[in-house]
C-alpha cells in the first residue's frame, strides 16, 4: 500500500495514530498531503484549546477561520480583542455566538486590550446577550473570566445568576474582578455576589474589594462540608467600603478554607493604597500583593506585612512609572522596608520593584538575605548610589592602589 504510495487508503486509525504523535507544526504540514488527510487535522483531541486573536487583520482571519472549524468542540476558549474598537467588539459578539451551539465548552477567558469597552453604539447589550446564551447552554463550565472590565461586570447580574442556575456544581473558577477607569470615582454596580456559597466545586475566586461583605465572608466560611476547600482568592482594591471586616472573620475563612491563598491587587488606586491598612488583617492568608501605578509606597503597610505575613507572603510586586523619576522613601533612619520583609518573610519566593529607588546596600542585604529568590527584578536605573558608598569605594580603591604599588 505504502509502496504503491496510496496515502489517503490508510485506515482512520493508523492515521489517527500518526497524527497525534505530530506537534501542531507538523499536523499542518501533514494536512497538505492530501484531502484525506487534511480533514484529520481537525479532530476535536487535536484542538482542545484555542486563542482566538481579534486584535489585527491576519490574526482576525485566521480566528475565523478556527471558528468555522473548531467552535463546536473546542475545551477552553480564550477571545483577545481591542475593547476600544466597535468592530472587535462585535466580531467578539459573532465569536461568542458560534460558541454558543458548543455544549462542551469548559473554559471561556475574556482579554480585552483595556478595562474599557466602546459602547457608543450599543454593541455591549449584543455582547452580554451573546455570552448569556454560551453560558446558559453549556452543560458543564469549569472557567469563566470577564477579563477585568468594568462595564461588563456592572451588567454581569444576569450572567451570575445564569450561572448559578446552570453550573453550581462544576464552576471551578470565576473572575469577577475589574479595573476602574477612575478609582476614585465610580458608582457600585448592583450585583449580589453573596450567593457565591452556592458553587460548591469552586476553588479559585477574584473579585473588587467592594463586594467583601460580612455575608460574603460568612458564606466563604460555611461551604458545606463536601466542597473542596476554596485555594486561591483575588481580591482587586479601590478603596475601603464601608463594611466592617474584622480579623475574626478572616480567621474563620482561612480555618474553613486550610491552604487558602490571597492576592491583593491594586491598580491606579492611590486611594486604596492609603488606606491599605484599613483593609489588612494579620489572619489574612495573603501570599501575593501587586501594586500597579499608585504613584507612591506606604512604608507602614510594608511594615505590616513583614510583621504579620513571614509565613505566608510569596511574592511582592510594585511597578510604577520608569521613564520618570523614581518613587523615594524616607525611613527616617529605620531599617529599609523591603530589606526587612526579605529578612523576615521565609516563604518569599518573588520580589518586583520597577520605578522604585533603591539603595544598593539595600538591594546586596536583600540578595543575601534570601538568596533563593526565584525572581529579583530591579531596574539597573532605579538603583542608587549614596555619597558615604561613593567614600567607602574611593577609598577602597585608593587602599587597593597602595597595596598594588607596595
Amino acid at each position: 500500500m505504502a509502496a504503491r504510495g496510496n496515502w489517503a487508503s490508510l485506515p482512520s486509525v493508523v492515521l489517527k495514530d500518526i497524527f497525534s504523535y505530530l506537534s501542531p507544526r507538523d499536523r499542518i504540514r501533514a494536512s497538505s498531503v492530501c484531502h484525506r488527510w487534511r480533514s484529520f487535522l481537525f479532530l476535536p483531541q487535536f484542538w482542545p484549546v484555542i486563542t482566538f486573536d481579534l486584535s489585527s487583520y491576519k490574526s482576525r482571519q485566521r480566528s475565523r477561520f478556527l471558528s468555522c472549524k473548531c467552535a463546536k468542540f473546542l475545551k477552553e476558549a480564550t477571545i483577545e480583542f481591542d475593547s476600544t474598537r466597535s468592530s472587535q467588539i462585535w466580531d467578539c459578539t459573532r465569536l461568542l455566538e458560534q460558541l454558543s451551539s458548543n455544549g462542551q465548552l469548559e473554559c471561556i477567558t475574556l482579554r480585552p486590550s483595556s478595562c474599557y469597552l466602546y459602547n457608543e453604539d450599543n454593541s455591549l447589550e449584543s455582547f452580554l446577550e451573546s455570552l448569556q446564551i454560551v453560558v446558559k447552554r453549556n452543560r458543564r463550565l469549569l472557567h469563566l473570566s470577564l477579563g477585568c472590565t468594568e462595564i461588563i461586570l456592572n451588567n454581569s447580574q444576569e450572567m451570575l445568576h445564569l450561572l448559578v442556575k446552570y453550573h453550581a456544581s462544576h464552576i471551578q473558577s470565576l473572575h469577577l474582578s475589574s479595573i476602574k477607569e477612575n478609582s476614585n470615582s465610580y458608582d457600585l454596580p448592583l450585583l449580589k455576589v453573596d450567593n457565591i456559597s452556592c458553587f460548591t466545586n469552586l476553588r479559585s475566586l477574584s473579585l473588587d474589594y467592594d463586594f467583601i461583605t460580612p455575608n460574603l465572608m460568612s458564606s466563604l466560611d460555611s461551604r458545606i462540608c463536601t466542597a473542596p476547600p476554596l485555594k486561591y482568592l483575588i481580591i482587586h482594591v479601590h478603596r475601603v467600603n464601608q463594611w466592617q471586616i474584622t480579623d475574626n472573620m478572616w480567621r474563620q475563612v482561612t480555618q474553613a478554607n486550610p491552604g487558602l491563598e490571597l492576592t491583593l491587587n491594586l491598580v491606579h488606586s492611590a486611594e486604596g493604597l492609603q488606606s491599605l491598612l484599613d483593609i489588612l488583617r494579620p489572619s489574612m492568608p495573603l501570599a501575593h500583593i501587586r501594586q500597579y501605578f499608585c504613584e507612591d509606597i506606604s512604608i507602614a503597610s510594608l511594615n505590616f506585612i513583614s510583621s504579620h505575613y513571614r509565613n505566608t507572603l510569596r511574592s511582592l510586586t510594585i511597578v510604577e512609572a520608569i521613564d520618570m523619576q523614581p518613587i523615594s522613601y524616607d525611613t527616617y533612619d529605620a531599617e529599609d522596608p523591603f530589606v526587612m520583609l526579605a529578612w523576615r518573610c521565609t516563604r518569599l519566593e518573588s520580589l518586583k520593584l520597577i520605578g522604585v529607588s533603591l539603595d544598593q546596600k539595600d538591594l546586596v542585604a536583600i540578595a543575601r538575605l534570601r538568596s533563593g529568590l526565584h525572581q529579583l527584578v530591579i531596574p539597573s536605573c532605579c538603583v542608587f548610589w549614596s555619597e558615604e558608598d561613593e567614600d567607602y569605594y574611593c577609598d577602597e580603591d585608593e587602599a587597593l592602589t597602595d597595596l598594588q604599588l607596595k
